[in-house]
């Protein structure tokens, strides 16, 4: 009688409930993310040699699909080096989504990402209800080709096991989607997402309020994009998923091939606003202190045409350097910097104003900062000027160009000159005595 009860109590609880979660022996401090989508998604940019080095082994990816080089098998977990997600991929935003969060969290805490993504693919290639019709609709699409090749025609199924063999040394901790372009404006995007996240949801015994939803925006109309009108739905996807948060493509560059693919460049940008949003999710927020950031000046060097100075800020408790460049006006005393933008891996900075030189005295320029979640702040940037007699400077093509501080030209070799400060080829220089 005990055993007839025991029956109708399981049958009674929900189905979710019924799934296998993560093994009692899986490490909590494995953090797993599951991210899906389309090329962006699937990484479309050649790794540049910044790209292969430096990966920390805490980085781990599960291979979804069979690899040749580097050879991987399915199932089987590695060190994140590109490409993550297939043969066919390149450098994408899980890459730098990654290697963000690794760096951002204890070192006892590892993070590995289970990626399937196809180029060209329409939502509905990972709505378990839909995608057999939507191949049969297209038999020749590139995206049914890559399905069948790397997932068993089944991309959303090979995701869900993926994601079962994760939780079986690891805590699935969040969803990352990138995909829209072949969907693009599509009113009835953000309820699709939905079903397919409530989907993954129940298929691997999750909870919306654990395992929340990161998806990215399109590349921006400004960055060369064809699909920006996208980004209206991804922007409406937290009115539909209450865990849902949007990852900002402002200021991420394109290839400049197509118009629909980021660089390199632009991958490392979008990888880390999908980290920043995840850490501060967790209650991790790293970013940029704008109230530090720009306000240290360490050197003005004066050119015959222009300025060069050097900078610091601060991220994360470490303080590093940049550098602004700009130009003179018909070699007069204002620096036009309202055209000059300057940037680091960290953040983007595009002067709003003029600045007028002002002998050891400082001047200010109005600075629009946006940083890497896509938040702009306006702030000043304080700079200490050591010349007055700009408007007497012209410019020189000799091969060494050697000035004092007070934008004097001095005809002699560098081994000629007095003890003292100078320019050299726009670079500062001490002659000790």
């Amino acid at each position: 009688m005990k055993r007839f009860l025991l029956s109708l109590s399981l049958i009674a609880l929900p189905s979710s409930l019924l799934i296998a979660q993560s093994s009692p022996d899986a490490d909590p401090n494995f953090y797993i993310y599951l991210c899906f989508g389309q090329s962006n998604m699937e990484g479309n940019a050649q790794a540049e040699s910044v790209d292969q080095t430096n990966i920390d082994k805490r980085f781990q990816m599960l291979a979804t699909c069979n690899f040749s080089s580097p050879s991987r098998t399915t199932g089987k977990w590695y060190k994140a080096t590109p490409p993550i997600v297939s043969p066919d991929g390149k450098l994408g935003p899980s890459d730098y989504f990654g290697r963000t969060m690794v760096a951002a969290l204890p070192a006892n805490v590892k993070v590995g990402v289970v990626a399937v993504a196809m180029g060209g693919s329409p939502i509905e290639m990972f709505d378990k209800d839909k995608y057999k019709q939507k191949m049969k609709d297209n038999p020749n699409e590139w995206w049914v080709t890559l399905a069948n090749r790397h997932y068993g025609g089944n991309p959303y199924g090979r995701l869900i096991d993926m994601g079962k063999e994760a939780q079986k040394v690891g805590i699935i901790k969040g969803i990352l989607l990138h995909q829209g372009c072949s969907n693009n404006g599509d009113p009835n995007w953000p309820n699709m997402v939905k079903k397919i996240y409530n989907d993954m949801l129940t298929d691997l015994g999750l909870s919306a309020d654990s395992v929340p939803l990161f998806a990215g925006e399109t590349l921006r109309q400004e960055n060369g994009g064809s699909c920006y009108a996208h980004n209206t739905q991804v922007n409406r996807l937290p009115q539909v998923i209450p865990t849902a948060h949007v990852i900002s493509s402002a200021g991420c560059p394109g290839n400049g091939q197509d118009p629909w693919h980021f660089s390199a460049k632009g991958y490392r940008i979008v990888g880390k606003r999908y980290a920043y949003s995840a850490l501060k999710v967790m209650g991790r927020e790293t970013r940029v202190d704008p109230e530090y950031a720009m306000v240290s000046t360490l050197k003005n060097f004066f050119t015959p045409t222009g300025f060069d100075t050097e900078y610091k800020y601060k991220m994360d408790g470490k303080t590093r350097d940049m550098q602004l460049w700009g130009t003179f006006a018909d070699k007069h005393r204002e620096l036009l910097t309202d055209e000059t933008t300057f940037s680091s891996e960290d953040f983007t900075i595009t002067s709003k104003g003029k600045l007028t030189a002002s002998e050891e005295k400082y001047g200010i320029v109005t600075a629009q900062y946006t940083d890497f979640m896509g938040t702009e702040h306006n702030i000043p940037i304080h700079v200490l000027v050591y010349t007055a007699a700009i408007k007497d400077i012209v410019s020189d093509a000799a091969n060494t160009r050697i000035y004092t501080l007070d934008g004097r030209r001095i005809d002699k070799t560098v081994g000629d000159l007095p003890p003292g400060i100078y320019i050299c080829n726009g670079k500062k220089m001490i002659v000790k005595p």
